[in-house]
């Protein structure tokens, strides 16, 4: 999956804000994050304690991601579309 795919199908825009909107029990979902987090200039590994998968480069594990309803947003207004 490439980087504009993921962006098509997944981030949408809610109330100002580009909200990631996944599920992270899909293997498809999470496959998507970590195409974007691989992408991202911004990516930081988040604090051990906030750490959601052990060793994989994903937007859940970055230091950026603020949990959103229905699934999360980036701090750094990444992915810019």
């Amino acid at each position: 999956m490439e980087v504009r795919e993921v962006l098509l199908k997944y981030v949408k825009e809610t109330g100002g804000a580009k909200c990631f909107l996944g599920d992270d029990s899909s293997q498809e979902d999470m496959n998507a994050t970590v195409v974007l987090a691989a992408a991202c200039p911004h990516y930081r590994d988040d604090v051990e304690e906030e750490i959601c998968l052990e060793d994989v480069l994903t937007c859940y594990n970055c230091r950026y991601r603020r949990w959103a309803r229905p699934g999360f947003s980036c701090c750094k207004n990444f992915p810019v579309s």
